[in-house]
């Protein structure tokens, strides 16, 4: 069953949205939740239609101990400094597609394969080896800062759990990152304003939707994704996060509920 509080897509509107020009279906593991892939993986082999995961907040994310990104042809996860293990910036692909591989392979250093030969349309797409030794070192962090963000978004559940709120929740299978600990609440830009004046980092992660944008605008209707923008608001549990910020974060919350 789709729930609005995972905030990924819903694969009953998707069936409504797919046409004859549709080439790839692209779910989102938004704020390290994993989207409903069973059910899109379905509708995608229905149509015979590529799936791509965007699985750049993922990282750590896990269904039936699998983990997100490596349930379609192409999954792609961030590296960026924010994420719950950095290399500064970069990214990584993964696909078990030995033709997929290789076209990526040569799409990344300027279509070449061996030296300069060319043989298709590339760019400098590569990990500069700096980055990924940063990235090979945070690897090898990663389980604890996973076990730390995890402790963290169990504490902040159990703190906000009397607040008219929706919290996020881990479905059955699933075991979320905790990238982001988001939140649904009335009057999100007033409370947002409040906490960062109470030096809380609260950040409403995306009040513009993609299709809202200037460069996407569209006139699609997505009225779940356009009252998740309105509504969301992501409160810190990254692994510098101390239990002590938990209970003040918690405090400032219900005083400023309660006025």
């Amino acid at each position: 069953m789709w729930l609005p509080d995972n905030y990924t897509m819903d694969p009953y509107d998707l069936k409504k949205k797919i046409t004859k020009k549709s080439k790839a279906i692209m779910p989102v593991h938004l704020y390290g939740n994993f989207s409903y892939m069973d059910e899109i993986s379905e509708i995608a082999d229905r149509h015979n239609i590529d799936v791509v995961e965007d699985a750049a907040q993922s990282l750590g994310t896990t269904y039936k101990k699998k983990q997100s990104g490596t349930f379609s042809r192409l999954g792609c996860f961030s590296m960026y400094a924010a994420k719950v293990m950095t290399s500064g910036e970069g990214g990584a692909i993964v696909t078990n597609d030995k033709e997929v591989f290789e076209k990526l392979r040569k799409i990344r250093n300027h279509g070449m394969l061996h030296g300069y030969d060319t043989r298709i349309l590339g760019l400098n797409l590569r990990l500069p080896e700096l980055s990924a030794a940063i990235a090979k070192i945070q690897m090898k962090k990663l389980p604890k800062f996973l076990k730390k963000r995890e402790h963290n978004a169990k504490i902040l559940t159990e703190l906000l759990d009397d607040l008219n709120f929706i919290l996020p929740r881990e479905r059955t299978g699933v075991k979320v990152n905790w990238y982001l600990y988001t939140i649904s609440t009335k009057n999100r830009d007033k409370l947002a304003k409040q906490l960062n004046e109470k030096g809380i980092g609260a950040t409403a992660y995306y009040s513009i939707p993609a299709h809202k944008t200037p460069f996407y605008k569209s006139k699609i209707e997505l009225p779940m994704t356009d009252w998740a923008a309105s509504t969301v608001l992501s409160l810190p549990v990254h692994p510098l996060v101390t239990e002590d910020n938990l209970h003040y974060i918690s405090k400032t919350i219900h005083q400023l509920v309660e006025k």
